[in-house]
């Protein structure tokens, strides 16, 4: 893929309607108690209980999380989790964005264990936070993370965003302020804003 002409997606609240960090992890849970996986819930819950009295970073409890899920369920398992959630939640007027572009990437704070799990049905760049192969500067892809990362999967190339999607103003300013067109989604509607 080009550096030019990019159209780039953000995932929570842009192309599926909720916090996929927190579905998942929430019908993760769910599958281990089933499981009666004791260990891994008691983790789990110990990494909650930690963050919550903010001991460790959102960033440490997000990596803890995904440590638990790649390593107490099957692969099937985990794609069957991650893909239920992308289609009961997807924004289908977003989706159909993407599905028509070229040239798509999906820059996401959300987990790369959890993303990479999930079928768009077309060939998606993924950008996103916990990257196992930690070739990002910014391992959160948060905020102007974004645009670094952007600019080091391209290997520091002249990187051209022409439309860039997101739900929030504020969390992806900087992107937006770098892309050419830029469009807030919320709920069903799509605002350009830029």
């Amino acid at each position: 893929m080009q550096a030019e002409n990019l159209n780039v997606f953000d995932f929570d609240g842009t192309l599926i309607k909720v916090n996929s960090f927190k579905e998942i992890t929430r019908r993760f849970s769910i599958t281990l108690l089933r499981k009666l996986q004791i260990i891994p819930l008691l983790k789990l819950t110990i990494g909650y209980i930690l963050r919550k009295c903010s001991i460790i970073s959102h960033l440490k409890f997000k990596q803890r999380i995904v440590n638990i899920f790649e390593e107490s369920l099957t692969e099937q398992e985990k794609k069957n989790i991650c893909q239920a959630v992308f289609d009961e939640n997807v924004n289908n007027e977003v989706f159909e964005r993407m599905t028509n572009a070229d040239n798509c990437i999906m820059c996401t704070s959300a987990p790369f264990a959890y993303i990479s799990r999930v079928s768009f049905n077309k060939d998606v760049i993924i950008i996103s936070s916990l990257d196992p192969k930690d070739s990002f500067p910014d391992t959160a892809n948060f905020g102007p993370g974004k645009i670094e990362n952007l600019k080091a999967y391209f290997k520091n190339k002249s990187v051209h965003v022409i439309n860039f999607f997101t739900d929030s103003y504020t969390d992806d300013k900087a992107l937006i302020d770098f892309s050419d067109n830029a469009f807030v989604v919320e709920g069903n509607q799509i605002k350009k804003i830029k």
